[in-house]
């Protein structure tokens, strides 16, 4: 029988290996179309734990919510410089980076601290 702590582990773990999985494919698959859903799917995943973050952290710990808030907007920028540089590889490149990072960051910030 579950208790809503294990569900709460179950589904911490699937985000983290939707997430993992989404940032090793936008770097390792070579398909640029590949690469757009991955990175799409990493920044809706950054946009939904930065939510979680903020609705988690909000009383008592405000900077852990001031944290997840930033984390959101970097996601939110890597989404329109990719859409904004549409052509620019080294644009997109940056935009796969900073999501990357924005992703990780906010699973530990919503979830482990």
């Amino acid at each position: 029988m579950n208790t809503f702590l294990d569900l709460l582990i179950v589904v911490s773990m699937v985000l983290i290996t939707v997430g993992l999985l989404s940032v090793a494919l936008m770097f390792l698959v070579k398909n640029k179309k590949v690469r757009q859903v991955c990175f799409y799917i990493a920044v809706a995943l950054g946009l939904y734990i930065g939510y979680v973050g903020i609705r988690i952290n909000w009383f008592g710990f405000s900077g852990q919510a001031a944290f997840a808030a930033l984390l959101a907007l970097i996601g939110v920028g890597a989404f329109v410089l990719e859409r904004v540089k549409k052509d620019s590889d080294k644009a997109f490149l940056f935009a796969r980076i900073t999501a990357a990072a924005a992703l990780p960051l906010g699973i530990m910030n919503a979830l482990f601290l």
